[in-house]
Formats: C-alpha cells, sequence, structure tokens
C-alpha cells in the first residue's frame, strides 16, 4: 500500500526506517466509487491525499453550472484543495472519483506535528509544492495559448492517462468547447 509514496518520497528526500514509519503510521487509507467526492465545495479541506490507485478531478461549478476542471490526480500524485487547507475557509472546489480510487490522507494538524519529528519530511513537502508551483505557472501560461497548443501540452503533459478522461473533461480542462476537441483531434 505504502510503495508507491516511498518511491516517490525517495525521489526528493530519504528518511530512515523510524521516519517512515511513523509518517506512514499517520497516513489514512481512504476509498472512493467513481463520482463520490473526496471535497466538496463549501466543505473546509482538512487533508493532503496521496492517490495510489484510480483518479480524481478538481473542479468548481460557476453560476450557470459550468463546470471548469482545474486539476487531475492520478496514481503517484499529491492532490488538495490547498487554499481552503492554509487558510482553514470553505472550499470553492469539488474533488470528486473519476474512477474507482485508493488514497493514503493525512491531516494537516498530524503533518504539522511531523514536521517537528521529521524534519526531511518537512523538505519533502516543501521540494513537491515547489514544483507544483512551477506546473501551476506552467499551465497559468498554457491557458493563454491557441487551442492546438494546449491540447499538444496536455498531451505532453498528460498523454499516459488521457485514455482515462472523457472528452468533455479534457476540454474543460483546457478551457475549449469538446467540438473544438474533436476538431484538434481528428487534424492529428
Amino acid at each position: 500500500m505504502y510503495s508507491l509514496l516511498l518511491q516517490h518520497i525517495s525521489r526528493y528526500v530519504q528518511l530512515n526506517e523510524d521516519e517512515l514509519h511513523t509518517f506512514f503510521n499517520a497516513l489514512e487509507l481512504k476509498k472512493l466509487r467513481r463520482h463520490h467526492f473526496l471535497l466538496q465545495e463549501g466543505d473546509i479541506c482538512k487533508r493532503d491525499y496521496f492517490v495510489i490507485k484510480g483518479g480524481l478531478r478538481q473542479y468548481e461549478t460557476d453560476k450557470e453550472g459550468k463546470e471548469r476542471i482545474i486539476h487531475f490526480g492520478f496514481e503517484n500524485w499529491w492532490i488538495t484543495d490547498r487554499h481552503s487547507l492554509i487558510t482553514q475557509t470553505p472550499s470553492i472546489y469539488n474533488i470528486e472519483a473519476l474512477e474507482h480510487t485508493e488514497v493514503l490522507q493525512i491531516n494537516i494538524t498530524t503533518l504539522k506535528t511531523l514536521y517537528d519529528q521529521i524534519p526531511r519530511l518537512e523538505r519533502y513537502f516543501h521540494l513537491v509544492l515547489q514544483e507544483s508551483f512551477a506546473l501551476w505557472q506552467r499551465r497559468i501560461l498554457q491557458l493563454q495559448k491557441p487551442a492546438e497548443e494546449k491540447y499538444r501540452a496536455f498531451q505532453a503533459d498528460y498523454g499516459a492517462i488521457e485514455q482515462r478522461l472523457p472528452q468533455q473533461y479534457i476540454a474543460s480542462y483546457l478551457g475549449i468547447t469538446r467540438e473544438t476537441l474533436s476538431r484538434i483531434r481528428s487534424q492529428q
């Protein structure tokens, strides 16, 4: 159950057996069926989630009921509503399972306590957040590009999971219509 997370941690820092044991004991396994929510709009996010199986989408719904996907989370990725988690204010996002999904979750209060006990764990999360921030910067820039460039960038970043996503979710993530996405795909 922890092997994927252990590999992920090892990419950034080396924790000894006692540190890993302490960290892993603080994690809880949560299983979600398709279309079940990890977090719903209006809830206060209290956990960070590491996906060990399945996939999730993070999205907001506007006043007209249109969903806008901002993020996907699949195996070997962390996902949460970072703003709600840090500020402890109601989330504007939903995080929904796209398929049967299993995550390892940790409460933010517990995690902060572990930072004092395991400084390298704090370093791990710091490095993960830095990488995440860099990806978000690139995503913001990509949203300004023409539809074809957005799709090519999506394929480069998410090619391995593209087949697991409905076309309407890819279009929503890219900020284009399904028709535009179909046209781009047919031209390739």
